[in-house]
This record gives structure tokens, sequence and C-alpha cells, in this order.
């Protein structure tokens, strides 16, 4: 198993748990799949067999619970409730899925939308936000730069401009920058806008992009990529965002998505201690879903892919296994890119 302590505290810090909690699985796991050598199925049975077993999170709901079942996207009425998990001094966080295209809905628990435009959103995460956000810039930028060589490389298209809504502290726009990129951002916070100009000297127009395009701050079609990094599902109307989206983009332009996996084999194996499953995630996103939206708003996608940027089940499955995870969009995180359907 894996003993690198950084990894260790980033899957405590995922998991919410402590780390006699992550040992007891471990443990459990060794006990029951000594070799490693039984089959991708059994493993992944036993991890959330073991799991369920010490579960901090688990809650248990009235069987009077009462939700809408009513999908927003596909417009089946197949919701069912599939996690509840705990939350301190607070009723239980709940998420149903669509047994017909998988889209993730919360159902109970959301967090206040007054949030996002908090300074604290950004220094301290309980349920939501982030912890010390900006001590990450780094690693963030770093993070952003590749996903704007990734944008490229899928695309081999010339692209020169980059929207960004919701960048924050202007982490991924200083990486796609740093590629030669003329870039423009947005972001309801005002604590981010002022904190990107302070570090990279970037204006961000505070407001959403409907607020932004009425306003003339942002023009429509001249972006040759719109970008959406972990923040569709934090959307009231994710539909009429993309409408919107697709609207900014430059003919030849493409929309850049990274949302969280509803199809993630973790949520599988760690059920309502998923990693996204939280108080700000209105939506949890799957391939079908995603292209339903996409369809609604005038675009098709390029490109979908998952990746993990902190495996959580490494140790328990082997690289070869992992990587194919991704390849399957079964890892945490979805990374879509569309064009317009009719240019």
């Amino acid at each position: 198993m894996i003993t690198d302590p950084e990894w260790l505290t980033l899957v405590l810090r995922t998991l919410r748990i402590d780390e006699a909690c992550w040992r007891r699985l471990v443990d459990g796991y060794i006990a029951e799949c000594p070799d490693g050598n039984e089959s991708l199925a059994s493993r992944i049975r036993v991890l959330g067999q073991i799991w369920r077993s010490i579960a901090p999170s688990e809650a248990v709901l009235d069987e009077s619970f009462e939700y809408v079942r009513g999908c927003p996207v596909c417009k089946t009425d197949a919701v069912t409730v599939v996690a509840a998990r705990q939350q301190e001094a607070a009723s239980p966080l709940v998420y149903g899925s669509c047994g017909v295209c998988g889209l993730g809905v919360l159902l109970q628990g959301g967090a206040n939308s007054s949030i996002y435009s908090q300074p604290d959103y950004y220094r301290r995460r309980k349920d939501a936000g982030y912890d010390n956000y900006l001590a990450e810039h780094r690693y963030r930028e770093s993070k952003g730069q590749r996903l704007v060589e990734w944008i490229q490389k899928r695309t081999g298209r010339p692209l020169r401009t980059f929207l960004e809504i919701g960048s924050g502290f202007g982490y991924t726009r200083a990486g796609a920058e740093h590629l030669g990129f003329k870039t423009a951002g947005v972001d309801l916070n005002p604590h981010a806008a002022k904190t990107a100009l302070e570090l990279y000297g970037q204006n961000t127009f505070t407001g959403t992009l409907a607020d932004a395009v009425e306003s003339g701050a942002i023009m429509t079609g001249l972006h040759d990529i719109v970008c959406y990094q972990f923040l569709l599902e934090h959307l009231d109307d994710p539909a009429g965002e993309l409408l919107l989206a697709a609207g900014a983009l430059s003919p030849n332009g493409v929309l850049a998505l990274v949302v969280p996996n509803m199809q993630s084999l973790e949520r599988e194996i760690f059920g309502a201690s998923y990693r996204s499953f939280r108080r700000d995630h209105l939506w949890l996103f799957s391939v079908e879903s995603l292209k339903l939206l996409l369809d609604q708003a005038g675009l098709r996608a390029v490109s979908i892919e998952s990746e993990c940027n902190i495996r959580l089940l490494a140790g328990f499955l082997s690289e070869a296994e992992l990587d194919q995870l991704d390849a399957d969009c079964r890892s945490a995180d979805l990374r879509i890119i569309a064009e317009k359907k009719y240019k």
C-alpha cells in the first residue's frame, strides 16, 4: 500500500476522516484480499463492504422523506435517493440519481448561494468552499496550464482568447496567459476579483456571465475558449448557463467543462462520503446528462474524458486499472470539450 505522508494527508482531507478510519479500511482490505490477485469486481465489492461498515458519514432517512422525482435534464420521473450524509447541526445532505440519464441531484441540505460572494469561501471549508485557497497558487497555476494545454492538444485549433467563468484568484487564467492567451474572467466573489488583480494584474468582472453580457463587459461571439472549471455543479440553471456560454464562443471556439462525475467508481465505494457530495454541489453529472445539456444548448462534444487528481484508490487498484477508469469515464472528474453544432 502507498505510505507517502503527503498523499495520505490529501486522502484524509478529501474524505474528511482521521487516520484510524483509513487504517481500518486498509487493514480490512488486506485481510480480505491478501494477494491482491482477486478480480477487479471482487476488490471493489470488498472495499465497498468494508467502507460501509466503518463509514462515519452515513445518515438514516425517515421513510417519509419526500422529494421531487423529476429529472430537470431528461424530464423523466426517475430520480431516487442514493446517498444521505450526516451534517453537523443540520439536516442530512441527501443526493438522488436519475435512473435514465444518470444526473446526480442534491435533494436536501444545500448551502445558501450567498456563500459564493464571501471571502471565507476561499479561506475555510466546512462542507463547502476551500481550505486556504491562496496557499495552493503554485499547484493550481500548474494544473490550470495543463488543462489549457489539454484543450489545445484535443482540438488542434488556433485558439488565442480564453474566458473563464468562475475564475477565482486567476490561477487558470495565469496558466493560459503563460501559453500566450489573452484572457478574461467572471466571478461572483469580490474578494476573488481583488486577489486576481493583486496577484496577476487581472481585471475580473464581478457577477454572473449573464450580468457581464448584459453590461457589455463580455462580448458575445468572440472567445476561442470558454471554460467552466468546477462551476457548473454550483449553478441553479446549468442548461441556461450553457446557452449563454455557447453565445460567447467564437465561430471556431470551444467550450471546456470540468465537473464532478456521478458515475465515478469512488462514489460506488465511498457512498455518502464521496468527495463531491458537498453542500455547494447542486448537481453531479454523468456523460449522458452532459450530452443532453450540450445538445439543448446547440453544442456537441468533441472530447469526453475523466481524471482523478487525488487517486484515492491507488494501492487498491493497479496503475493500469486506474488508467482504465480514466478511459471509461469512471474517475472522479469529467473533462469535456464541446463545439457549436452549427457554425
